[in-house]
């Protein structure tokens, strides 16, 4: 969480003549915790799982409140390019399309960015998404986590529509949170045993 993790790039800070900062699994130029967290192909796996699991948990709550939830489908827009965003979650007329991300914090708008990013990247599957689901009121929703377990306000948003009360909105947002840091350490553990 204080980013004080000994990276290459941490241990190079005042000494970067002397000491190589790049990843010493990829090769990548700087080896820093977001690095390793969010893009190093050692891990790619790691990460996948984490990916995975979290989506399973969002499908969990979903299911409680009766939705229908399509994991992954493949949709083809306009141009014939293929998008597969994570949950499309439908309950009669409603669709929320739903993409899970997983950011490291390094700015107060890391995860506010990331939802917004998302939205832009599947908003322009309305179509799609409407023949998939025959819905007539469709959202699209990023669903950011911070790798070092900040919660963002507007995923409350996803948990509300879903129909989650707000003690259970509570307890899913802490549960997730906690699942999106320890996952990140995983990650970390699992870079750092595969260079001994």
């Amino acid at each position: 969480r204080a980013n004080v993790y000994p990276t290459r790039e941490f241990l190079a800070r005042g000494r970067k003549d002397q000491q190589s900062t790049s990843c010493r699994h990829c090769g990548a130029d700087n080896e820093t915790c977001a690095h390793i967290i969010g893009y190093c192909p050692a891990v790619q796996d790691a990460r996948i799982k984490r990916h995975n699991y979290l989506g399973e948990m969002l499908i969990g709550e979903a299911k409680k409140k009766e939705w229908v939830v399509f994991q992954e489908p493949l949709l083809r827009d306009n141009n014939n390019e293929l998008y597969k965003p994570d949950l499309v979650f439908v309950k009669g007329d409603q669709a929320l399309v739903v993409d899970i991300t997983v950011r490291y914090e390094s700015k107060p708008t890391s995860l506010a960015d990331a939802a917004a990013e998302k939205v832009k990247k599947y908003q322009h599957l309305l179509n799609q998404v409407q023949e998939l689901t025959n819905a007539t009121r469709i959202k699209f929703m990023g669903f950011p986590l911070g790798a070092r377990g900040k919660w963002h306000q507007g995923n409350y948003e996803l948990l509300a529509d879903l129909g989650l009360s707000s003690s259970r909105r509570e307890k899913v947002a802490r549960r997730l949170s906690n699942r999106a840091l320890f996952t990140s350490v995983d990650i970390i553990h699992i870079f750092a045993s595969k260079s001994r």
